[in-house]
């Protein structure tokens, strides 16, 4: 439907329509039909059928390769954020069960490979104890543990910092975060030393050659463990891998709202792209108002907007505008004919939650904000050299004075100067 321009007239006065008839005589034979300057507000607006929907919609799409294992939703089901929406059947299933399982024992047979390391370096610590009494091979032993603890953080501590530096160099993190990774490397330099200045002290009273066997043979010890340590990390993350395998068979919900369309179901293969679930949030409830563009570019944020349903009896005042959607678009009125529309966003207060989605309701935008005005009649006005003039009624006698007029209202004329509340303006002139 084309859009108007409408224009909002509100008279205060409390006698009938605002027009009345008042004969007066002046000289006999003359009569004079006259009309009061009226009071009242007037404004613009545009207006245009909306329709609820909301600012938080979800949409999920079918992959194309599976059947529907698992979908127990019914439209209008209330979901929660996480929630298990859709399940598809996945053929190899059992396959990554069976592997999952292969990893957790590969992961324990590891596990049990560094016990029995850690055990090893605990009988070397008895070995050397007795043929070193006088030092305490246990704090040696301690001590040279902590070294190598050291060693490799710094080593992680230094990867962190190059991949710090280059999220850095993109803009992706802030200078402090680059700090604290040379921070910390810094602090574990430190540490380092200390721990280094500890074995030596430890070691003064064992002969070279002993310590030197027993650092060969404690180094291979906590390499061998290292190996395996990393060996497990790769466990888990072909664990991790296969669990994002199950999930892309999954779908949960991301937003917690009510399930508007569902176009799914149960042994479904639905096509890759085709939307088989939407999801909109309740509490962002909004109406959408594709105006025609000329009246869409008057439009801003923060604008003055009203929904109203007469067969609902909705009457909804105070709203603002969110936004104007920056794109326009073309679409075919009733009578084939293409138009240009833009899609204009107002929000909507708690107590529209309760309006179903995609209800149409009659939607005004205030151009112009209401303002106090005066107003005469039309046919009151007459127009000589482009300008605009009024009959006033005083004493009987018709005075001619000019007007300055603005907008047109219902058959009345908004007069911004030239005449007063109450005076009487003739609406016609005849003499006998």
């Amino acid at each position: 439907m084309k859009l108007k321009l409408v224009i909002v007239f509100v008279v205060f006065i409390s006698i009938g329509a605002g027009l009345f008839y008042l004969l007066t005589m002046g000289n006999i034979g003359v009569k004079y039909d006259t009309a009061p300057v009226m009071k009242g507000e007037a404004g613009v607006y545009v207006q245009d059928v909306g329709r609820i929907s909301s600012r938080n919609i979800r949409r999920y799409y079918g992959n194309g390769f599976n059947e529907v294992e698992e979908m127990t939703l019914k439209l209008g089901d209330h979901v929660k954020k996480g929630q298990l929406l859709v399940q598809y059947e996945d053929e190899n299933e059992l396959n990554l069960e069976l592997n999952l399982e292969i990893i957790d024992l590969n992961k324990d047979i590891l596990a049990i490979e560094i016990q029995k390391v850690e055990k090893q370096i605990e009988a070397l610590e008895a070995a050397y104890d007795d043929a070193e009494s006088s030092t305490d091979m246990e704090s040696v032993n301690s001590a040279r543990i902590e070294i190598a603890r050291i060693e490799s953080q710094i080593d992680s501590a230094t990867k962190d910092h190059e991949r710090i530096q280059a999220l850095y160099d993109e803009g992706i993190v802030t200078l402090i975060e680059l700090e604290q990774s040379v921070e910390t490397i810094d602090q574990l330099e430190s540490s380092l030393g200390i721990a280094k200045n500890t074995y030596n002290q430890l070691a003064k009273g064992i002969s070279d050659n002993l310590r030197q066997k027993y650092e060969a043979e404690i180094d291979a010890m906590l390499l061998s463990i290292d190996v395996l340590e990393k060996n497990i990390d790769i466990l888990e993350k072909n664990k991790e891998e296969i669990r994002e395998t199950r999930e892309d068979n999954k779908i949960y919900a991301d937003v917690e709202g009510i399930v508007t369309e569902l176009n799914t179901f149960e042994g479904d293969k639905p096509s890759a792209g085709i939307m088989i679930i939407e999801i909109q949030d309740p509490t962002e409830k909004v109406v959408l108002v594709d105006f025609m563009v000329e009246d869409a570019i008057r439009i801003s944020p923060g604008l003055e907007a009203e929904v109203t349903d007469l067969n609902l009896d909705v009457n909804i005042d105070n709203l603002k505008v969110d936004q104007v959607y920056p794109t326009a678009f073309v679409t075919l009125s009733e009578l084939s004919v293409e138009e240009n529309r833009q899609t204009v966003e107002i929000g909507l207060p708690k107590t529209a939650e309760s309006l179903p989605y995609g209800l149409e309701v009659e939607t005004k935008v205030m151009i112009e904000a209401l303002r106090e005005t005066l107003l005469v009649p039309v046919g009151a006005v007459i127009e000589k050299n482009s300008k605009q003039y009024v009959k006033i009624l005083e004493d009987g006698d018709p005075v001619e004075r000019e007007i300055v007029t603005g907008i047109k209202i219902d058959g009345n004329l908004e007069v911004l100067d030239g005449v007063v509340e109450g005076e009487q303006v003739i609406l016609n002139y005849q003499e006998d």
